[in-house]
């Protein structure tokens, strides 16, 4: 019995910490956690940087191409954060994803001759391994 009594304040502690901590919410300040519905958007801005700064490390981009690279990417990032706030207020998910896809061929097409095939290749795989990461994984 005297067991018992020892343990059961430290039990009881126990109890509430796990209690406690299950009740708080994601963490202040710094980036929302995946699957939390809270992504915020980026700028085209700061969606163009972000892209570049990958590819410049990547692809080894000299920085004449890495200029020409982000103002192609700042072009298309605005076109499609332009079409995107039009197509998400008419709530057509299938034209916004239509569209979507139409700006990124069109991007394609302008950034294929200036990285050249063998860097186009790359990204292409590098940009697919950054989709599949961002996506959550599927639960059936």
């Amino acid at each position: 019995m005297k067991t018992i009594a020892r343990f059961f304040p430290v039990i009881l502690l126990s109890l509430m910490t796990v209690s406690i901590s299950a009740q708080q919410g994601p963490p202040q300040g710094g980036a929302p956690q995946q699957g939390q519905g809270q992504f915020q958007r980026m700028t085209p801005e700061e969606m163009a940087k972000s892209q570049t700064d990958w590819m410049k490390t990547d692809l080894k981009l000299d920085d004449a191409t890495l200029k020409k690279v982000y103002d192609v990417v700042l072009k298309y990032a605005k076109q499609s954060s332009e079409e995107r706030q039009k197509l998400m207020q008419a709530g057509d998910r299938d034209a916004m994803r239509a569209k979507m896809t139409e700006i990124t061929d069109a991007r394609d097409k302008e950034l294929k001759p200036i990285l050249g095939d063998k860097n186009f290749e790359t990204f292409k795989a590098k940009e697919a391994e950054r989709r599949a990461a961002m996506r959550p994984p599927r639960q059936n």
